[in-house]
């Protein structure tokens, strides 16, 4: 799967021209390298979405005439998102992540606001479920929301970069790039409304505040009020306090409001440990309304049980790691942003998606990134994934604080000055070792004896003398 990773991502050729140039300097290098960790999970997650995507919206298809009664529809059109996902990762990856800063970052600011404004068209607007979420493209919609993640991330980084390190903008400047940069393309995900990706991307934004020296005090006060304007924001309209009112009581409305939520539970519930097997799912047999998206961890339980689930939680667990070491290795401040803010936005999405299904938080409607089906989400995923990617290969790992360590080690001389025989530095056999201790040292000129030494013949006559002076019996 490593390999895979490394092939797909175009990664072989910089690991291998890492690790000998390493070696030329005589550093460690580890047998997975960050970078290559975090390629070949977001590949395994790659597959096995499209794995269960098959599984779970098998039924679907080969029961709907839309779909031309075809059960891979959804997979054929996941695998076509996915090529085009793996094709903006890799441009990503292999340009410099700095060049996008600057003019071209104003460039992509204006652009996806201008499709966040095309959302609210009569033209172009799709409504559904009674949110405008969606750019009708004919056969295809494309949710214009996940874009702003890597729009956002980029100018988020750009900003706390001049603010924080280059310290090129005063307050009031700054509070105008602010409420510009990022407050103009919130603002119009919030009025689609798209609460879920608004909480991604606030989320992430003060995680790269807090890593770019915004004190704690300040990124609590932040957080106070960003939940507080989500409670009131999630109780204002209908449709928001009925999905609050789910997840505190699904049973209420069983077969309302509270039906998807109850169908994931029996899904999760009937999986048991090790689950029903994979492709045995009866959740997806049009039980649990969109099993290929918004609930494929159910499916995932279902079929493959609390292995299951757990193995892909823990996955992406690994993937957080990987990414914040890629962060931590990174050569400056605004990599540093890209390469942590990114993971976080993949982790805090999955974070939302499998606390919903689970009941202890309210619905987002976000998809598992990489996971679950969905055109935009799988190309945005893969374009976040490529620029922390891009942050890694311009990173340095041989130069981390334990590689610095161990170059500055050094090797002892095999035989001190001045001793003969001396065995420290190397290997000795025992007999050696005993042959050397027997062997007599080297005389040293600069010994001597300083005054107040006494002689042995001096001993021995003293000795004489008291003999004499005893009586005799």
């Amino acid at each position: 799967m490593i390999d895979t990773a490394l092939g797909l991502f175009g990664l072989e050729r910089h690991k291998e021209r890492g690790q000998k140039d390493a070696r030329a300097r005589g550093l460690h290098v580890p047998a997975v390298a960050p970078h290559i960790l975090f390629g070949a999970i977001v590949v395994a997650l790659l597959v096995f979405g499209m794995l269960m995507i098959y599984s779970a919206s098998s039924i679907s298809g080969l029961m709907s005439k839309e779909n031309g009664f075809d059960p891979a529809y959804y997979l054929v059109r996941q695998i076509a998102f996915s090529v085009a996902g793996l094709v903006f990762a890799g441009l990503l990856m292999a340009i410099d992540y700095h060049r996008w800063f600057g003019r071209p970052l104003i460039g992509m600011w204006a652009g996806v606001v201008g499709l966040l404004l095309l959302v609210f068209t009569p033209v172009a607007g799709q409504d559904i479920n009674g949110a405008s979420r969606w750019i009708a493209l004919g056969p295809f919609t494309l949710q214009p929301s996940e874009f702003t993640k890597v729009m956002e991330l980029l100018v988020g980084s750009y900003f706390l970069y001049n603010y924080f390190e280059l310290r090129s903008l005063d307050q009031t400047t700054a509070r105008r790039l602010l409420l510009l940069g990022v407050g103009v393309p919130l603002a119009l995900v919030v009025l689609q409304p798209d609460k879920g990706t608004t909480g991604v991307i606030v989320m992430a934004l003060i995680f790269m505040a807090y890593l770019a020296g915004l004190p704690g005090r300040s990124i609590a006060k932040i957080v106070a009020v960003f939940a507080v304007l989500a409670l009131v924001y999630s109780l204002k309209d209908e449709y928001s306090r009925a999905r609050v009112m789910t997840m505190i009581n699904p049973f209420k409305d069983e077969y309302g409001s509270g039906y998807q939520l109850l169908q994931g539970f029996y899904a999760l519930g009937s999986g048991g440990v090790t689950g029903v097997g994979l492709g045995m799912s009866r959740q997806k047999y049009n039980y649990l309304p969109m099993a290929h998206n918004d609930f494929i961890f159910a499916v995932v339980g279902e079929e493959l049980g609390l292995v299951g689930t757990v193995a892909l939680v823990l996955a992406f667990v690994a993937l957080l790691w990987a990414g914040l070491k890629i962060a931590e290795n990174a050569p400056d401040l605004p990599g540093k942003l890209v390469a942590a803010g990114g993971t976080a936005m993949l982790v805090i999405q999955m974070l939302l998606n499998v606390s919903g299904v689970v009941g202890v938080f309210p619905l987002s409607g976000k998809p598992i990134p990489f996971v679950s089906y969905g055109g935009s989400s799988v190309v945005t995923s893969l374009m976040l994934a490529g620029l922390v990617l891009s942050v890694a290969l311009r990173s340095d790992y041989s130069s981390s604080e334990h590689e610095a360590r161990r170059a500055n080690l050094r090797i002892a001389p095999e035989e001190p000055e001045g001793i003969e025989g001396s065995t420290a530095g190397r290997a000795t056999p025992r007999s050696a070792r005993l042959a050397g201790e027997r062997m007599s040292y080297a005389p040293r000129s600069d010994l001597r004896v300083v005054q107040g030494g006494k002689d042995r013949s001096t001993e021995r006559e003293d000795e004489r003398t008291r003999r004499r002076s005893r009586p005799r019996p």
